[in-house]
Protein backbone atom coordinates (compact mmCIF):
# COMPACT_ATOMS: atom_id res chain seq x y z
CA UNK A 1 0.00 0.00 0.00
CA UNK A 2 1.39 3.38 -0.91
CA UNK A 3 2.14 5.97 1.73
CA UNK A 4 1.89 9.72 1.21
CA UNK A 5 3.52 12.66 2.94
CA UNK A 6 1.79 15.95 3.71
CA UNK A 7 4.49 18.51 3.79
CA UNK A 8 2.16 21.08 5.42
CA UNK A 9 1.10 18.94 8.25
CA UNK A 10 4.35 16.96 8.35
CA UNK A 11 2.36 13.77 8.69
CA UNK A 12 2.00 10.65 6.59
CA UNK A 13 -1.31 9.85 4.97
CA UNK A 14 -2.87 6.95 3.18
CA UNK A 15 -4.52 9.17 0.55
CA UNK A 16 -2.95 11.46 -1.93
CA UNK A 17 -4.96 14.36 -0.43
CA UNK A 18 -4.42 15.34 3.21
CA UNK A 19 -7.64 15.01 5.06
CA UNK A 20 -6.58 17.63 7.56
CA UNK A 21 -5.53 20.55 5.43
CA UNK A 22 -6.68 19.36 2.01
CA UNK A 23 -3.28 19.86 0.44
CA UNK A 24 -1.82 17.45 -2.06
CA UNK A 25 0.55 14.94 -0.65
CA UNK A 26 3.46 13.32 -2.20
CA UNK A 27 4.04 9.64 -2.44
CA UNK A 28 6.79 8.24 -0.31
CA UNK A 29 9.34 5.83 -1.55
CA UNK A 30 9.55 2.37 0.11
CA UNK A 31 12.82 3.23 1.79
CA UNK A 32 11.34 6.36 3.35
CA UNK A 33 8.28 4.45 4.43
CA UNK A 34 10.37 2.00 6.34
CA UNK A 35 12.29 4.75 8.09
CA UNK A 36 9.14 6.69 8.88
CA UNK A 37 7.41 3.63 10.34
CA UNK A 38 10.39 2.87 12.51
CA UNK A 39 10.51 6.43 13.77
CA UNK A 40 6.79 6.40 14.46
CA UNK A 41 7.16 3.11 16.38
CA UNK A 42 9.87 4.59 18.51
CA UNK A 43 7.78 7.67 19.30
CA UNK A 44 4.74 5.64 20.30
CA UNK A 45 6.63 2.91 22.32
CA UNK A 46 6.74 3.39 26.13
CA UNK A 47 10.08 4.23 27.53
CA UNK A 48 11.90 1.34 29.27
CA UNK A 49 14.76 1.58 31.68
CA UNK A 50 17.88 0.36 30.11
CA UNK A 51 19.02 -3.02 31.40
CA UNK A 52 22.40 -2.64 32.92
CA UNK A 53 24.39 -5.80 33.07
CA UNK A 54 26.51 -5.75 36.24
CA UNK A 55 30.09 -6.23 35.66
CA UNK A 56 31.64 -9.07 37.61
CA UNK A 57 33.82 -7.80 40.46
CA UNK A 58 37.36 -7.66 39.63
CA UNK A 59 39.26 -10.36 41.45
CA UNK A 60 42.75 -9.64 42.37
CA UNK A 61 45.05 -12.53 41.83
CA UNK A 62 46.03 -14.13 45.12
CA UNK A 63 49.64 -13.86 45.91
CA UNK A 64 51.43 -17.10 45.43
CA UNK A 65 52.58 -18.71 48.65
CA UNK A 66 56.15 -19.50 48.53
CA UNK A 67 56.97 -22.58 50.59
CA UNK A 68 60.05 -22.38 52.66
CA UNK A 69 62.55 -25.02 51.85
CA UNK A 70 62.42 -27.97 54.30
CA UNK A 71 64.97 -27.74 57.08
CA UNK A 72 67.94 -29.87 56.68
CA UNK A 73 67.84 -32.90 59.05
CA UNK A 74 70.04 -32.52 62.06
CA UNK A 75 72.91 -34.90 62.16
CA UNK A 76 72.12 -37.98 64.25
CA UNK A 77 74.19 -38.31 67.41
CA UNK A 78 76.44 -41.24 67.52
CA UNK A 79 75.05 -44.17 69.49
CA UNK A 80 76.87 -44.61 72.80
CA UNK A 81 78.79 -47.73 73.22
CA UNK A 82 76.71 -50.42 75.07
CA UNK A 83 77.54 -50.69 78.75
CA UNK A 84 78.52 -54.09 80.08
CA UNK A 85 75.35 -55.99 81.01
CA UNK A 86 74.80 -57.02 84.63
CA UNK A 87 74.03 -60.66 85.34
CA UNK A 88 70.24 -61.29 85.20
CA UNK A 89 68.52 -60.96 88.56
CA UNK A 90 66.20 -63.80 89.59
CA UNK A 91 62.58 -62.89 89.01
CA UNK A 92 60.45 -62.86 92.20
CA UNK A 93 58.03 -65.73 92.34
CA UNK A 94 54.39 -64.62 92.18
CA UNK A 95 52.77 -64.79 95.57
CA UNK A 96 49.71 -67.05 95.71
CA UNK A 97 46.56 -65.06 95.96
CA UNK A 98 44.50 -65.80 99.07
CA UNK A 99 41.46 -67.83 98.24
CA UNK A 100 38.18 -66.15 99.19
CA UNK A 101 36.70 -67.70 102.28
CA UNK A 102 33.28 -69.26 101.70
CA UNK A 103 30.53 -67.19 103.21
CA UNK A 104 28.48 -69.00 105.85
CA UNK A 105 25.17 -70.03 104.46
CA UNK A 106 22.00 -69.02 106.15
CA UNK A 107 20.68 -71.65 108.49
CA UNK A 108 17.85 -73.69 107.03
CA UNK A 109 14.46 -73.15 108.58
CA UNK A 110 13.42 -75.90 110.98
CA UNK A 111 9.65 -75.97 110.95
CA UNK A 112 8.06 -76.16 114.39
CA UNK A 113 11.26 -75.38 116.33
CA UNK A 114 10.25 -71.85 117.33
CA UNK A 115 6.91 -73.07 118.70
CA UNK A 116 8.71 -75.78 120.66
CA UNK A 117 11.17 -73.24 122.10
CA UNK A 118 8.21 -71.19 123.32
CA UNK A 119 7.14 -74.19 125.42
CA UNK A 120 10.63 -74.39 126.91
CA UNK A 121 10.51 -70.67 127.68
CA UNK A 122 7.43 -71.38 129.81
CA UNK A 123 9.33 -73.91 131.90
CA UNK A 124 8.44 -77.21 130.21
CA UNK A 125 10.96 -80.07 129.96
CA UNK A 126 11.70 -82.12 126.87
CA UNK A 127 11.71 -85.86 126.26
CA UNK A 128 13.90 -86.19 123.18
CA UNK A 129 13.06 -88.96 120.69
CA UNK A 130 16.25 -90.14 118.93
CA UNK A 131 16.40 -92.40 115.88
CA UNK A 132 16.80 -92.52 112.16
CA UNK A 133 14.17 -92.10 109.49
CA UNK A 134 11.16 -94.47 109.53
CA UNK A 135 12.19 -96.12 112.79
CA UNK A 136 8.86 -95.49 114.53
CA UNK A 137 9.58 -92.46 116.75
CA UNK A 138 6.39 -90.60 115.87
CA UNK A 139 4.28 -93.76 116.20
CA UNK A 140 5.67 -94.43 119.71
CA UNK A 141 4.85 -90.91 120.93
CA UNK A 142 1.33 -91.15 119.49
CA UNK A 143 0.90 -94.69 120.91
CA UNK A 144 1.76 -93.47 124.40
CA UNK A 145 -1.10 -90.97 124.19
CA UNK A 146 -3.50 -93.70 123.04
CA UNK A 147 -2.29 -96.14 125.70
CA UNK A 148 -2.77 -93.64 128.53
CA UNK A 149 -6.26 -92.98 127.30
CA UNK A 150 -7.10 -96.68 126.95
CA UNK A 151 -5.41 -98.11 130.07
CA UNK A 152 -5.33 -95.12 132.43
CA UNK A 153 -8.38 -93.18 131.34
CA UNK A 154 -6.27 -90.07 130.77
CA UNK A 155 -7.32 -88.16 127.68
CA UNK A 156 -4.96 -85.78 125.93
CA UNK A 157 -5.49 -83.25 123.18
CA UNK A 158 -3.36 -84.26 120.16
CA UNK A 159 -1.12 -81.49 118.96
CA UNK A 160 -0.74 -80.38 115.38
CA UNK A 161 2.27 -81.00 113.21
CA UNK A 162 4.24 -78.22 111.55
CA UNK A 163 4.31 -76.94 108.88
CA UNK A 164 1.21 -78.62 107.40
CA UNK A 165 -0.81 -77.93 110.57
CA UNK A 166 -2.55 -81.26 110.34
CA UNK A 167 -3.16 -83.72 113.13
CA UNK A 168 -0.69 -86.53 113.52
CA UNK A 169 -1.12 -89.27 110.95
CA UNK A 170 0.75 -92.44 110.15
CA UNK A 171 4.14 -91.71 108.68
CA UNK A 172 7.48 -90.19 109.53
CA UNK A 173 8.12 -86.58 110.43
CA UNK A 174 8.73 -84.41 107.40
CA UNK A 175 12.35 -83.42 106.64
CA UNK A 176 13.51 -80.15 108.25
CA UNK A 177 10.70 -80.45 110.79
CA UNK A 178 10.34 -81.12 114.49
CA UNK A 179 7.06 -82.22 115.99
CA UNK A 180 6.07 -82.09 119.64
CA UNK A 181 3.38 -83.84 121.67
CA UNK A 182 2.55 -82.40 125.08
CA UNK A 183 2.59 -85.09 127.78
CA UNK A 184 1.36 -83.07 130.76
CA UNK A 185 1.70 -79.60 132.21
CA UNK A 186 5.45 -80.03 132.71
CA UNK A 187 6.77 -82.22 129.89
CA UNK A 188 6.52 -82.70 126.15
CA UNK A 189 7.88 -85.08 123.54
CA UNK A 190 10.28 -83.67 120.94
CA UNK A 191 10.19 -85.73 117.74
CA UNK A 192 12.81 -84.44 115.26
CA UNK A 193 12.93 -85.74 111.72
CA UNK A 194 15.20 -88.74 111.23
CA UNK A 195 17.21 -86.75 108.68
CA UNK A 196 18.66 -84.66 111.53
CA UNK A 197 20.15 -87.76 113.18
CA UNK A 198 21.30 -89.16 109.86
CA UNK A 199 23.26 -85.94 109.36
CA UNK A 200 25.05 -86.59 112.68
CA UNK A 201 26.05 -90.10 111.60
CA UNK A 202 29.81 -90.40 111.13
CA UNK A 203 29.38 -93.22 108.63
CA UNK A 204 26.89 -91.18 106.60
CA UNK A 205 29.21 -88.16 106.47
CA UNK A 206 32.19 -90.26 105.42
CA UNK A 207 30.18 -92.05 102.76
CA UNK A 208 29.12 -88.81 101.07
CA UNK A 209 32.34 -86.90 101.90
CA UNK A 210 30.52 -84.24 103.91
CA UNK A 211 32.39 -81.55 105.87
CA UNK A 212 32.76 -81.53 109.62
CA UNK A 213 29.73 -80.89 111.80
CA UNK A 214 28.85 -77.34 112.74
CA UNK A 215 26.77 -75.81 115.48
CA UNK A 216 23.84 -75.53 113.08
CA UNK A 217 23.72 -79.35 112.83
CA UNK A 218 22.82 -79.50 116.55
CA UNK A 219 20.36 -76.61 116.49
CA UNK A 220 17.32 -78.90 116.34
CA UNK A 221 18.08 -80.39 119.78
CA UNK A 222 20.46 -77.93 121.46
CA UNK A 223 17.98 -76.15 123.71
CA UNK A 224 16.01 -79.32 124.42
CA UNK A 225 19.13 -80.94 125.92
CA UNK A 226 19.48 -78.00 128.32
CA UNK A 227 15.84 -78.54 129.45
CA UNK A 228 15.97 -82.32 129.47
CA UNK A 229 13.44 -84.66 131.08
CA UNK A 230 14.54 -87.90 129.40
CA UNK A 231 15.91 -89.52 126.25
CA UNK A 232 14.29 -92.26 124.16
CA UNK A 233 16.47 -94.20 121.71
CA UNK A 234 14.40 -96.03 119.08
CA UNK A 235 16.16 -99.03 117.51
CA UNK A 236 14.36 -100.42 114.46
CA UNK A 237 14.76 -104.22 114.55
CA UNK A 238 13.72 -104.52 110.90
CA UNK A 239 16.56 -102.34 109.59
CA UNK A 240 18.97 -105.19 109.02
CA UNK A 241 19.90 -107.44 106.15
CA UNK A 242 19.86 -110.66 108.18
CA UNK A 243 18.80 -110.83 111.84
CA UNK A 244 21.04 -113.90 112.25
CA UNK A 245 24.10 -111.73 111.64
CA UNK A 246 26.00 -111.15 114.94
CA UNK A 247 26.29 -107.46 114.05
CA UNK A 248 22.90 -107.09 112.39
CA UNK A 249 22.23 -103.60 113.84
CA UNK A 250 25.82 -102.29 113.88
CA UNK A 251 25.06 -99.15 111.89
CA UNK A 252 22.38 -98.07 114.38
CA UNK A 253 24.73 -98.94 117.24
CA UNK A 254 27.43 -96.69 115.81
CA UNK A 255 24.98 -93.84 115.34
CA UNK A 256 23.65 -94.07 118.92
CA UNK A 257 27.19 -94.31 120.27
CA UNK A 258 27.88 -90.86 118.83
CA UNK A 259 24.41 -89.46 119.66
CA UNK A 260 24.73 -90.32 123.36
CA UNK A 261 28.20 -88.77 123.56
CA UNK A 262 26.94 -85.65 121.75
CA UNK A 263 23.93 -85.30 124.10
CA UNK A 264 26.18 -85.65 127.13
CA UNK A 265 28.60 -83.09 125.75
CA UNK A 266 25.86 -80.63 124.76
CA UNK A 267 24.27 -80.83 128.20
CA UNK A 268 27.37 -80.21 130.30
CA UNK A 269 30.17 -78.64 128.28
CA UNK A 270 30.02 -74.85 128.63
CA UNK A 271 33.49 -74.03 127.29
CA UNK A 272 34.13 -72.41 123.95
CA UNK A 273 34.50 -74.72 120.96
CA UNK A 274 37.81 -74.13 119.15
CA UNK A 275 36.79 -73.80 115.50
CA UNK A 276 40.05 -75.28 114.21
CA UNK A 277 39.44 -78.54 116.07
CA UNK A 278 35.87 -79.26 115.00
CA UNK A 279 32.83 -80.58 116.81
CA UNK A 280 33.52 -84.28 116.32
CA UNK A 281 36.99 -83.98 117.86
CA UNK A 282 35.64 -81.83 120.70
CA UNK A 283 33.02 -84.45 121.53
CA UNK A 284 35.55 -87.30 121.39
CA UNK A 285 38.01 -85.47 123.64
CA UNK A 286 35.69 -83.95 126.23
CA UNK A 287 32.55 -86.10 126.49
CA UNK A 288 34.16 -88.59 128.88
CA UNK A 289 35.23 -85.72 131.15
CA UNK A 290 31.65 -84.50 131.56
CA UNK A 291 29.14 -85.83 134.13
CA UNK A 292 26.87 -88.67 133.01
CA UNK A 293 23.48 -87.90 131.52
CA UNK A 294 21.47 -87.31 134.68
CA UNK A 295 18.06 -87.99 133.11
CA UNK A 296 16.73 -91.49 132.39
CA UNK A 297 17.51 -93.05 129.02
CA UNK A 298 14.97 -95.48 127.56
CA UNK A 299 15.95 -97.81 124.71
CA UNK A 300 12.97 -99.18 122.78
CA UNK A 301 13.31 -101.94 120.17
CA UNK A 302 10.53 -100.99 117.78
CA UNK A 303 8.55 -103.26 115.42
CA UNK A 304 9.29 -106.22 117.68
CA UNK A 305 6.13 -108.01 116.55
CA UNK A 306 7.84 -108.76 113.23
CA UNK A 307 10.71 -110.63 114.92
CA UNK A 308 8.89 -112.72 117.51
CA UNK A 309 11.76 -115.21 117.87
CA UNK A 310 13.91 -112.44 119.32
CA UNK A 311 11.37 -110.79 121.59
CA UNK A 312 10.92 -113.81 123.87
CA UNK A 313 14.28 -112.98 125.44
CA UNK A 314 14.78 -110.52 128.28
CA UNK A 315 15.43 -107.12 126.62
CA UNK A 316 18.50 -106.42 128.78
CA UNK A 317 20.05 -109.79 127.90
CA UNK A 318 19.13 -109.27 124.26
CA UNK A 319 20.95 -105.92 124.25
CA UNK A 320 24.06 -107.35 125.92
CA UNK A 321 24.21 -110.30 123.52
CA UNK A 322 23.13 -108.84 120.19
CA UNK A 323 23.94 -105.10 120.50
CA UNK A 324 27.10 -104.95 122.66
CA UNK A 325 28.33 -101.64 121.24
CA UNK A 326 25.01 -99.95 122.00
CA UNK A 327 24.99 -101.38 125.50
CA UNK A 328 28.55 -100.19 126.08
CA UNK A 329 27.59 -96.66 124.97
CA UNK A 330 24.57 -96.65 127.31
CA UNK A 331 26.70 -97.84 130.23
CA UNK A 332 29.30 -95.17 129.44
CA UNK A 333 27.07 -92.12 129.08
CA UNK A 334 23.80 -92.79 131.00
CA UNK A 335 23.14 -92.99 134.72
CA UNK A 336 19.66 -94.60 134.57
CA UNK A 337 18.51 -96.66 131.62
CA UNK A 338 16.09 -99.35 130.57
CA UNK A 339 15.49 -101.62 127.55
CA UNK A 340 12.18 -102.87 126.22
CA UNK A 341 10.50 -104.30 123.12
CA UNK A 342 7.51 -102.51 121.67
CA UNK A 343 5.20 -102.32 118.69
CA UNK A 344 2.50 -99.77 117.96
CA UNK A 345 1.15 -100.76 114.53
CA UNK A 346 -0.63 -103.81 113.17
CA UNK A 347 -0.86 -105.17 109.63
CA UNK A 348 -4.40 -105.12 108.24
CA UNK A 349 -5.53 -105.34 104.64
CA UNK A 350 -2.00 -105.05 103.29
CA UNK A 351 -1.18 -101.84 105.18
CA UNK A 352 -0.08 -100.74 108.65
CA UNK A 353 -2.68 -99.21 110.96
CA UNK A 354 -2.51 -98.05 114.57
CA UNK A 355 -3.33 -100.72 117.11
CA UNK A 356 -5.74 -99.87 119.90
CA UNK A 357 -3.51 -101.47 122.54
CA UNK A 358 0.15 -100.58 121.87
CA UNK A 359 2.60 -103.00 123.44
CA UNK A 360 5.72 -102.04 125.41
CA UNK A 361 5.10 -98.28 125.31
CA UNK A 362 3.06 -97.25 128.34
CA UNK A 363 4.99 -98.86 131.22
CA UNK A 364 8.54 -98.02 130.03
CA UNK A 365 7.71 -94.35 129.36
CA UNK A 366 5.91 -94.04 132.68
CA UNK A 367 9.08 -95.41 134.32
CA UNK A 368 11.08 -92.69 132.59
CA UNK A 369 8.70 -89.97 133.76
CA UNK A 370 8.43 -91.28 137.36
CA UNK A 371 10.29 -89.04 139.79
CA UNK A 372 9.38 -90.73 143.08
CA UNK A 373 12.84 -92.23 143.51
CA UNK A 374 14.89 -89.21 142.45
CA UNK A 375 15.62 -88.35 146.08
CA UNK A 376 17.83 -91.43 146.56
CA UNK A 377 21.57 -90.62 146.86
CA UNK A 378 22.43 -93.41 144.40
CA UNK A 379 20.76 -93.92 141.04
CA UNK A 380 17.94 -96.41 141.13
CA UNK A 381 18.96 -99.69 139.46
CA UNK A 382 16.60 -100.34 136.60
CA UNK A 383 17.32 -104.04 136.13
CA UNK A 384 14.15 -104.84 138.05
CA UNK A 385 12.22 -103.01 135.35
CA UNK A 386 13.89 -104.76 132.41
CA UNK A 387 17.08 -102.80 131.86
CA UNK A 388 20.23 -101.35 133.35
CA UNK A 389 22.21 -102.77 136.21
Amino acid sequence: MARYRCDSCKEDRDDPVCIKCGANTRELKPAEVSLQQAAAGLRNAPLKEPVVTPKPPETKPKPELKLAPPPEPAPKPKAPEPAPQAPPQPQPQPQPQPQPQPQPQAAATIHGLDEFHELLDRGMKAVVMCGGAVTGKSEIAAAFVRARNFFRGTAQVPTQRAPLKTEYALGGTNPQEVWYQIIDSRRTFLDPSGEFFRRLSTEHRQKFNLPDLTEDDFRFVQRAVKSLAGVILVVDLTQTVDPRDPAAWRQQENDFNFVLAALRWLRWDEEARPPNIGYVVNIARRADQMPLIDKPVLILFSKADQLTKLTIENPLQFAKRRLPMLHGAVMTHARRFRYDFCHTMIRQGGRDVETDRPCGVLTPIEWMLDERFRWLPLPLPSRYLGGGK
